[in-house]
């Protein structure tokens, strides 16, 4: 198995000025090809602390990948410091580079400034990696005793680095040829981690040494449960997990509705789109959240009849016919408003199924009786009309999120 280590260097990812995205590309993709990512560090634009931390990198790891610092300004300093690093006195202008450089000034219409025109130049040891979309190209280095590991050295652009990525794979392979890592991923919703890892914890006591289970909370999607395999060929990666697979899914049932990718929403459109069905939205409390997560979906016109946030009082009654009475009896947060709600929608629409949400997102207006978090969806269909209330802890746009999640499994749970 071959190890690695991914590391970001500059200040303005550790003072969160922006967001390392690098990482996380570079980590799937990686995964890909059989390279299992151990560890990922961020390291500011200090001379001393880039080498440091990359030889404790390099020590510990099979394969290091860097990103940042190979900018043309004063603070870019990453090239510099894996001459010193690696033992490079000597420097060399890459003409690929120089000529890509060349080309892409020429285009803007301006000149190639000397410092950009420096971009070209890099250790005489190492091996170039084209820089097809910007100035900075990349740099791999073998390191170790004898050779046998490697360090990439690629700009901060996820742009230009993501451009590059493939031929970086090309490289990994050549040089570690690394084995097989096999993922499958089952997707949950209704039941809280901690419940599910106790209900399933005599299951995965009997896991295989080589497959490894991992809880992916999220309040969006549910509780996605990931199998993975290291240190075995594909044949045995897949029938392995697989098995496992199918045991998860004779334990927990309907909790599970999809698999890999697949969300709620689009699991919810697949339904919908194959009994070629459509479905109209009202939303008080969710504020649009349902509907934006629906139109997501590349096609999700095909299940849409329309959708509306009717956030006051007078506009439930005004467009979605909600009694007066309903509201002065039950309280816009009630089974009675959100069941009405779903029925007018469903009617101004055409549409075959509804869903309705109402609550109380805070982190203001709750009550005893009521509190922060309180939700009451209705969904309505040929079934007729159910309604369900949920509380949730939180803060507000996180509410928002597990309300949206919910309502869109009611529906999807109602029409299997």
């Amino acid at each position: 198995m071959v190890n690695a280590c991914i590391c970001t260097i500059g200040d303005e990812i550790l003072i969160g000025q922006i967001v390392d995205t690098n990482s996380a590309f570079i980590s799937r993709e990686l995964n890909k090809i059989g390279v299992k990512v151990r560890s990922r560090i961020s390291i500011g634009d200090d001379f001393n602390e880039i080498i440091n931390n990359l030889e404790n990198c390099i020590a510990n790891n099979d394969l290091v990948v860097v990103t940042g610092g190979l900018g043309p300004t004063r603070d870019d300093i990453t090239k510099k410091a894996l001459s010193v690093l690696t033992n490079t006195k000597s420097f060399i202008y890459d003409t690929r580079q120089s000529e890509i450089i060349k080309s892409i000034f020429d285009k803007r219409g301006v000149q190639v400034t000397n410092l950009n025109r420096e971009q070209a130049l890099v250790p005489q040891n190492c091996t170039v990696i084209a820089n097809y979309l910007g100035t900075a190209p990349g740099m791999l280095f073998k390191c170790g005793n004898k050779g046998e590991k490697l360090l990439i050295s690629l700009p901060g652009v996820p742009y230009e680095m993501e451009g590059m990525f493939s031929r970086v794979c090309d490289l990994i392979i050549k040089y570690l040829t690394p084995g097989y890592i096999h993922h499958k991923t089952l997707v949950t919703f209704g039941m809280a981690e901690s419940t599910l890892a106790e209900f399933i914890q005599e299951w995965e006591s009997k896991l295989d040494k080589d497959v490894k289970l991992a809880y992916l909370p999220n309040p969006s999607t549910g509780i996605r449960l990931r199998l993975s395999v290291y240190n075995r060929n594909i044949e045995d990666s897949v029938k392995i997990v697989n098995t496992y697979a199918d045991e998860l899914r004779n334990l927990l049932g309907p909790l599970i509705y999809g698999e890999d990718d697949d969300t709620l929403e689009s699991v919810l459109y697949k339904l919908l789109k194959s009994r070629s069905k459509k479905v109209a939205v009202a939303e008080s409390c969710t504020g649009g959240t349902i509907m934006s997560r629906i139109i997501t979906i590349p096609g999700s016109s095909e299940i849409i009849n329309g959708g509306l946030v009717v956030y006051s009082n007078e506009s439930k009654m005004d467009i979605l016919n909600v009694k007066k009475e309903t509201i002065e009896k039950f309280g816009a947060v009630s089974k009675e408003c959100a069941q009405e709600m779903a029925e007018g929608v469903r009617k101004l629409y055409n549409a075959d199924y509804a869903i309705a949400t109402t609550g109380i997102a805070g982190p203001g207006g709750g009550t005893d009786s009521k509190p922060v978090g309180t939700v009451w969806i209705s969904v309505a269909g040929d079934f007729g009309i159910e309604s369900r209330m949920r509380v949730f802890s939180g803060d507000r746009l996180r509410n928002i999120t597990r309300f949206s999640s919910e309502a869109l499994n009611f529906l999807m749970t109602k029409i299997l």
